[in-house]
């Protein structure tokens, strides 16, 4: 078939036609651009919506947890307390036990108190023994001891009441409150 349309009606339906493509090409924009705006307004608002029920949940978790959370910081400083007062506790049989470990054979303690006001002041301690050389052998000892320091040598003395132990050795010591028995 031959085209035998004039020249100038060829070019204005090669328009018209050019025309229409673009008007369903704008109209097809039109739509895409409002379902854009309408997807990203509903998920905004489904965010907006998903974070306030997130902070309800978080409030509603906070205020169940809020005793407990109370009972969790009575009970960590309640231990904090506890550990101060455990650093501070003197066990006077551990004391007592060092003692022994410290008096030479041959001596024993005539008399010895201590009480939570002993420790890191002087004592003095009257010690009675077979022999005058145990002083030498309870100022090494004493010496050694991590539990007493300061080991100060009084007195010598002859005893004629006690007649298994004759010598009387005064001596004072300082015993210590935080030493590792």
């Amino acid at each position: 078939m031959i085209n035998l349309m004039p020249y100038e009606l060829k070019k204005q339906t090669s328009a018209a036609r050019a025309n229409f493509i673009l008007f369903r090409l704008v109209i097809f924009l039109g739509f895409a651009i409002g379902f854009l705006s309408l997807a990203c307004t509903l998920t905004y608002f489904l965010l907006v919506s998903a974070k306030a029920s997130a902070k309800m949940q978080q409030l509603k978790i906070d205020a169940s947890t809020s005793p407990i959370q109370k009972q969790a910081n009575t009970f960590r400083s309640d231990l904090i307390i506890s550990k101060g007062i455990l650093k501070r506790q003197i066990s006077y049989s551990s004391v007592l036990t060092e003692l022994g470990k410290i008096m030479p054979a041959g001596t024993i303690l005539d008399s010895f108190s201590v009480n939570d006001n002993s420790f890191g002041t002087t004592i003095k301690l009257k010690v009675l023994s077979t022999t005058s050389e145990n002083e030498t052998k309870l100022k090494q000892n004493f010496g050694s001891s991590k539990t007493f320091t300061n080991y100060k040598f009084d007195s010598t003395s002859s005893s004629q009441d006690n007649t298994k132990y004759p010598f009387v050795i005064n001596i004072s010591v300082t015993a210590n409150r935080n030493s590792n028995i």
